[in-house]
């Protein structure tokens, strides 16, 4: 699209002071910078995250914001990714000898366990363990210590009839699943294989290493074969892939049985997961209030993306390409350093301090943000409110979402007033519990707004680039979140923050696993842990509290099972049933507490 100037509007309120109006070409210009390829996607791998920090410093110091004594950055370590080691390796020990070759004939994916195993083998079908489909490839089978080697997808794939709904895969079709669920049967590695009946015909491809998500080392080996690989074992066993694919899909029957002990296999996968340091940046206004001063505004947005599209891209066929993240999250950014001058322009006349925050490893987890709140550079019984700003760039119709608005009682009535003269048509949402940085806040007790102009098709894709941003709307919403901001700061009390009593409903997320399934009733911290699922908040009467659980508890066991992450209680919670009551592990600081939640329904 053609771009437009924006003229400069100076908007009055009340007979305190002018304020300086938002100018849509300056914030044009910084999200244009960060957007381009210069900064490859601003990836938290990559060093243009650094270089996009570095920017986002200097911009703060021009609009003449203040640093804290620790500086402009915020240093915190983070898993940012894998790599292949040196000692990928697989073998057929007997009975003959071969080896395979790494990309050629198998790839390690990246939330593999790193180590080395040697035995006997099992085919276990499609690895798929579905009480709700009276189906489970593991019934009758003891694969403890075996490496079983795994059908991609799931039975029925184009039965439209199928109890596996047919075309639209269910959750067991996940690799994350199928890995999860081979380790909770005793086994040492998964071997996963193209599945020759849906596969007839293409090109039999390995994954790239890095696609398919999921944690840092699930605690099993898991690698994608060739197909010629595991047929060729299949044969020396007497059987075929192809057949025993068909029998499974003919009556949904698992054909899951032990190869012979004679054919031996050798695996060892070396994976490497990243640690890096990122580094949220911050920058401070001071209030002008004596009385007031100390209390805080906080104003964020996160600066990180996609960079070559490694990581969460809705199209893998171009990884490699350049992710610009205009919309997602330069458009934020770039708002906030806008407010940053603009407030910074007319130093001395709020009588709140603001904090403006640009936080990293947003797309991995909320990560720059839950650092934050558990080491804050201001103490946050002083942050009186979060307004957090994120794909701000590309209101369309006219229309803007702010969600929050149900953490303080005067928040919704404060935004239909202040909007009046931009007049956008809002869709207010009650909970704090959005996808994006304000979350950590909400965990916190903090009152939060959270500014969004819409998902749109080049979400996450290469062609969210900056020639489609809308300079004219954006400064139209950065003028009603100046507007919020001094409607805060004018107020002599503080917003009292609200405890949304958050829906439960399918497809919702959160609750403890999220989606569909059974309720627990857990907010999951989204920091990284060693080791468990930390709790950040626990709903007021959901099975979890009424068992005795706390926010701070970490879940270490649910139902026998070991939880190492939250991908291994989203898979355990969603194979069970509304009324099923569940033994759970947490730890309480040092201390183990045993519980028993009976599980609810999702409403």
């Amino acid at each position: 699209m053609p771009l437009r100037a924006l003229l400069l509007l100076t908007v009055f309120y009340g007979p305190l002071f002018a304020e300086t109006s938002v100018q849509g070409d300056r914030w044009l210009a910084d999200a244009k910078y960060l957007s381009s390829d210069r900064l490859k996607g601003r990836g938290n791998t990559t060093p243009e995250l650094d270089e996009a920090a570095s920017y986002i410093a200097g911009q703060f110091r021009k609009a003449g914001l203040e640093v804290l004594p620790e500086g402009a950055f915020q240093p915190f370590e983070a898993n940012v990714g894998a790599e292949l080691g040196t000692d990928n390796s697989l073998a057929l020990l007997a009975p003959s000898a071969r080896s395979y070759q790494i990309r050629q004939h198998f790839i390690p994916l990246s939330m593999s366990g790193s180590g080395e195993h040697s035995g006997e083998l099992a085919f276990v079908g499609y690895g798929i363990t579905a009480p709700e489909y009276d189906y489970d490839d593991y019934d009758g089978i003891d694969v403890a210590g075996k490496l079983v080697v795994v059908l991609r997808h799931e039975p029925q794939e184009t039965d439209e009839s199928s109890v596996f709904r047919g075309r639209r895969f269910t959750r067991h079709a996940g690799l994350v699943n199928k890995a999860i669920n081979a380790r909770n049967h005793g086994a040492v590695a998964m071997l996963l294989v193209n599945d020759p009946l849906y596969h007839k015909g293409e090109e039999d491809k390995l994954v790239r290493f890095g696609r398919g998500g999921g944690p840092s080392d699930l605690g099993v080996l898991a690698v994608h074969l060739k197909r010629a690989v595991v047929e060729q074992w299949m044969s020396q066993a007497g059987k075929s892939l192809l057949e025993l694919q068909e029998a499974i899909d003919r009556d949904l029957t698992p054909r899951s049985s032990h190869l012979p002990s004679t054919i031996q296999v050798k695996l060892q996968a070396d994976v490497r997961h990243r640690k890096r340091t990122l580094k949220n940046v911050a920058a401070f206004l001071p209030g002008n209030d004596p009385d007031l001063r100390d209390e805080i505004i906080i104003i964020g947005a996160h600066y990180d993306h996609l960079g070559l599209g490694e990581q969460n891209s809705l199209v893998p066929q171009r990884m490699g390409q350049i992710h610009n993240g205009a919309d997602d999250n330069a458009s934020g950014t770039a708002g906030l350093l806008e407010l940053a001058r603009t407030f910074g322009a007319e130093r001395g006349q709020l009588r709140r301090s603001v904090l403006f925050l640009a936080f990293a490893g947003e797309e991995i987890g909320l990560l720059g943000s839950a650092h934050y709140v558990e080491e804050p550079l201001v103490p946050l019984d002083r942050t009186i409110a979060m307004l957090n700003l994120d794909m701000i760039g590309r209101v369309a119709q006219n229309k803007l979402y702010i969600g929050g608005v149900g953490t303080s009682p005067g928040f919704r009535q404060m935004l239909e007033q202040e909007n009046k003269e931009p007049a956008f048509q809002i869709e207010f949402s009650d909970g704090g519990y959005d996808a994006s940085d304000h979350v950590s806040f909400t965990r916190k007790q903090v009152p939060v707004l959270f500014f969004f102009s819409g998902l749109h098709s080049d979400y996450h894709k290469p062609s969210d680039t900056w020639e489609k941003l809308e300079p004219e709307n954006t400064a139209r919403l950065l003028e009603l979140v100046s507007r919020v901001v001094r409607k805060i700061d004018a107020e002599d009390e503080r917003p009292q923050f609200t405890q949304v009593r958050r829906r439960r409903r399918a497809g919702g997320r959160g609750g403890g696993g999220g989606g569909y399934g059974p309720y627990f009733g857990s907010i999951p911290d989204f920091g990284e842990s060693e080791n468990g699922v930390k709790f950040a908040d626990i709903s007021e009467g959901s099975p979890a509290a009424q068992a005795g659980l706390q926010a701070g508890d970490i879940l270490i066991e649910f139902d026998g099972n070991q939880m190492r992450n939250l991908y291994d209680f989203t898979y355990a919670l969603r194979g069970k049933s509304p009324g099923d009551e569940v033994p759970v592990v947490v730890l309480r600081g040092e201390q183990e507490v045993r519980a028993v939640v009976k599980l609810g329904i999702r409403e």
